[in-house]
């Protein structure tokens, strides 16, 4: 067959080749590599250079799905297994979510479009929004209840059942019609809040109003015409509950749920999804509205919102009836909502990969303060934090991630201990997280930040399907630093990795990515920069 062209990458950075057990400190930023990138036939090789004193760390970088893959069939659906999403052709589909509360009440028509081509691109699928925003609530959403056209959502303020009863209250929701047919020309998903409650229930969202309406049939009315109204529109997903759960057998709890119920009843398929109160609960255990939703996304703040929400994320994998997990309201950038957090971007891919790894395998929510509340967007969608997900977007296309199963030997589980010493403490910041694909040909440790350089850990090597190859992911920069050179470790034991240190900016997270694949798909590249192009272009596969 004729050969094809391959697009390479090379990534090199300069510390020395590391072997399993070496302890490398401080490290540099990557190095300036000749040619930054080359086009190379296939089964042919090409040398990459970088001008240093020291050593060089190579690797190529590999992503299963470009951004070019066919586009989602919707409405989604809950997977034969119940761990994670479906589109209508059965294709698996990774939530990768971004909060966009307050665009209803002070977004333009052209800021949506700039928000939505800047997401899609940056690799996020889906977004939080509310219905209508609460007045009074935010500083940040002077237009609340309505648009920045004046448009109320209601026709009398706060009568639910006057929605769209007046031509003004129309347009509001022919707006909310635009942004979701906005977002589903670009493949996108909008999680409705379609009824948001508020923090304790308070003047952030619609809780005091739910209780003041003549009746639960009221309600229930309330959901039948959103039902009605969104029923065929099929990239949507009900958001219920928002930052508050409502006492267990209240009158509150029972209008909350015919709310539900009146938007099933309208015909409308789609799945349900809810926020309970935080700091780390988890929809299915919360009595009587758990039965209502079909994903398990949890908030992220961790017990006692004190972080370590991968505590969080095995609860929410341990719940019966199964269902999707995934955290959807993690850390915020530059916010710190529980007084036990800088508000630093690195935080945010803590909160992503201890719950991940942990149990939240469905995908994650990420959110940046000046986005959600709608502050200089454009220019807020380009943050740290936006490319750290886009990084970690990339890492988890390029492996089977539907089949991860967080690390232990209960039912269910990867059926090993991965981590075998130097975990950490359960319940602290220094634990390492962990999970194994069920085939056992893919294993991801995440090692947190603990700010002390250097870390050494053991894997269980016998956990793995066959020899392995080991590289570090570096989740600031998306870039994989060789460990070895190939399928050379064997799967048998336990093996010790050091983590390379702290960064200039002196994080020192790092995964380990090992895999038991065979033969490398974008090709293999030595330690002196030597790159071999694969015998054939690999399916499926983006190189560098």
């Amino acid at each position: 067959m004729p050969s094809s062209l391959l697009r390479v990458a090379a990534l090199g950075v300069t510390m020395g080749l590391c072997s399993s057990g070496c302890g490398l400190g401080a490290r540099r930023d990557p190095a300036t590599i000749t040619p930054p990138r080359a086009l190379v036939k296939t089964g042919e090789s090409r040398q990459f250079s970088v001008v240093e004193e020291d050593d060089v760390l190579w690797g190529i970088a590999e992503s299963r799905l470009g951004r070019g893959a066919r586009a989602p069939e919707y409405p989604l659906r809950v997977a034969p297994n119940g761990r994670h999403l479906v589109d209508q052709r059965g294709r698996p589909w990774r939530v990768q979510a971004d909060a966009a509360w307050l665009m209803s009440a002070e977004a333009t028509p052209g800021e949506v479009d700039d928000y939505l081509a800047t997401r899609r691109a940056q690799g996020f699928n889906a977004f939080y929004l509310m219905a209508m925003v609460h007045p009074g609530g935010y500083e940040a959403a002077p237009h609340a209840p309505g648009n920045v056209d004046g448009d109320p959502p209601f026709a009398s303020p706060g009568d639910l059942s006057s929605a769209g009863a007046s031509a003004a209250s129309e347009r509001y929701w022919a707006w909310i019609d635009s942004i979701v047919d906005k977002a589903a020309a670009q493949g996108m998903v909008v999680m409705l809040a379609y009824t948001y409650l508020g923090v304790d229930g308070g003047d952030q969202g619609w809780y005091r109003e739910v209780l003041e309406q003549p009746s639960r049939q009221t309600l229930f009315e309330w959901g039948r015409w959103l039902g009605d109204r969104y029923e065929d529109r099929p990239n949507i997903v009900w958001f219920g509950l928002g930052d508050f759960t409502p006492p267990d057998g209240s009158e509150g709890a029972a209008r909350v749920s015919a709310i539900a119920r009146g938007i099933k009843a309208a015909g409308a398929t789609q799945l349900f999804m809810a926020e309970p109160s935080s700091p780390d609960g988890i929809p299915g255990e919360v009595p009587g509205f758990g039965r209502v939703v079909d994903l398990n996304s949890f908030y992220g703040y961790g017990p006692e919102g004190e972080g370590p929400v991968y505590e969080t994320a095995d609860r929410a994998w341990r719940l019966s009836p199964r269902k999707p997990a995934w955290m959807q309201e993690g850390t915020y950038e530059h916010e710190d909502n529980t007084g036990h957090f800088s508000g630093e971007p690195w935080e945010t891919r803590r909160g992503r990969f201890w719950s991940v790894l942990g149990g939240g395998t469905a995908g994650d929510g990420f959110g940046s303060r000046d986005v959600w509340q709608w502050q200089d967007v454009p220019d807020s969608l380009s943050t740290p934090g936006a490319d750290y997900s886009t990084h970690a977007f990339d890492l988890l296309a390029s492996l089977p991630w539907w089949e991860l199963r967080p690390s232990g030997t209960d039912p269910g589980y990867a059926g090993a201990t991965l981590i075998a010493g130097g975990q950490g403490t359960w319940g602290e910041s220094d634990y390492i997280s962990s999970a194994l694909t069920a085939d056992h040909e893919w294993l991801l440790a995440y090692v947190p930040v603990t700010d002390t350089g250097a870390r050494a850990f053991r894997v269980s090597m016998s956990a793995m399907a066959a020899p392995a190859r080991a590289r570090w992911f570096d989740p600031a920069t998306g870039t994989y630093l060789a460990i070895s050179n190939g399928y050379e470790l064997t799967n048998e034991g336990t093996r010790t990795f050091t983590t390379p240190g702290l960064r200039s900016d002196g994080t020192d997270d790092w995964l380990l990515v090992l895999d038991a694949t065979g033969e490398p798909r974008c090709g293999r590249i030595t330690s002196t920069g030597d790159y071999t192009a694969p015998a054939s272009a690999p399916t499926g596969i983006t190189c560098g």
